[in-house]
Parts: C-alpha cells; structure tokens; sequence
C-alpha cells in the first residue's frame, strides 16, 4: 500500500522543447512550483528526440518552430519509437492546418502561448490522467478547418513556388507539367482559399500554417 501510494503521488516529469532560453525557465519555473519535476530543457529537435530517449517523461511540452528541424518532425520520431508518448504542442503558431496536423500525427495536445501557469498545470494533469486539452482558440480554427475545403499536396507546392516569385511558366517547368496545368491549380487555390489573387493567397497560407513565413 505504501509502494501504491508513492507511485500515485510522484510527480509528474515533464521535458521542456522550446528554442528560447527564457521561455523554457520561465515554464519550467511554473510547473515547479506545481508540483512538477522537469526532467529535462531541450532547444533543438535533435536535443528533444535524445532526451526524450534518456529520460521517457510523462509529457513532453513541445514548440513546432525549432532551429533545426520542425516541431512535426518531432513528434514523428518520438510517436514511431513510442506510440503512447504524450505529447503537447505549446506554440505562437495559430494556423488551423498547423493544429490539424498535430492533432492528426497523435500530440494530446494543442495549447497556445500566452496560456497562464495554473491553466498549464491543470492541461498537463489531464494529460497525463489520459485525456487530451486544445485551447479554446485552436479548437475553434480545428473545427473550421475540418470543414474547409483543403489543398491538394500539389496545390501547396504550386503555392509555395508562388511564394517564391516563380511565374506559372517556371512552375510549369518545375514540375514538369503544362503552363496550362499550373493556371487551373491556381484557380483552385484562389477559389479555396477565397483569394483575390496570388500574393493574398500566399498571405493567407502562411497565416493559415499551410506554407512557412
């Protein structure tokens, strides 16, 4: 029964991934005083993936713009080692196709920064109980995104060249298809994305987590 009961009051092991110093001791400090024991600070994907190996948290918090590689890349290596890691995104990245991707890779998670400390605390808890917590804010664009009409994995390459300042006829080449090919996709991704023309469709790309600013 003691053995039980110390089990059921440890404390919960978190491993911190975030590129700036500031902001990795300033939740770390909040978590501590939660009662939390933060098992390790990465800066860097490279950092995450290794740590996570070492030291098998409760919960990895987790930002998705890292130096080194992305957040999603993340996630991939830690879920394919091991599935039932528990992981939440704790980003600024607001675009709807961001927080479709995460949740659709397997994070229990999706909060935003800016979150106060008590409200993390309480997220993490749930987490680690077996639910899962999304933000107000990204649980609304989640919704509206579901229901959106999506881009075609060529529609954002197209746009991404667009991005790029390439005209349709060096996309065309690029890809290897006609100038008239490129035309239609462009048309699809203004109708879809309901844009006036291409750079407001760039904009709203970005905006949105489908192409990197």
């Amino acid at each position: 029964m003691a053995i039980t009961q110390q089990a059921e009051s440890a404390p919960i092991r978190v491993l911190i991934v975030d590129d700036h110093p500031m902001v990795r001791e300033g939740l770390a400090g909040v978590l501590e005083r939660q009662n939390m024991r933060i098992v390790g600070l990465a800066a860097t994907g490279k950092q995450a993936v290794e740590m996570y190996s070492d030291c098998r948290p409760d919960v990895m918090l987790l930002d998705l713009r890292l130096p080194d590689q992305s957040g999603f890349d993340v996630v991939r290596i830690v879920l394919g080692t091991d599935p039932q890691a528990r992981i939440i995104i704790l980003s600024s990245a607001q675009g709807d196709a961001s927080i479709y991707n995460a949740i659709s890779l397997g994070v229990r998670g999706y909060l935003l920064k800016g979150i106060d400390g008590t409200t993390l605390g309480n997220q993490v808890r749930h987490v680690v109980a077996g639910g899962s917590c999304l933000s107000p804010e990204t649980a609304e664009k989640l919704t509206q995104y579901i229901g959106s009409q999506k881009l075609s994995d060529r529609e954002i390459e197209v746009l991404g060249l667009i991005s790029k300042g390439k005209s349709n006829k060096e996309i065309a080449d690029l890809i290897f298809v006609t100038e008239n090919t490129v035309k239609m996709h462009v048309k699809k991704i203004l109708l879809k994305l309901q844009a006036n023309d291409r750079t407001q469709a760039v904009v709203i790309a970005i905006q949105r987590g489908l192409l990197d600013a």
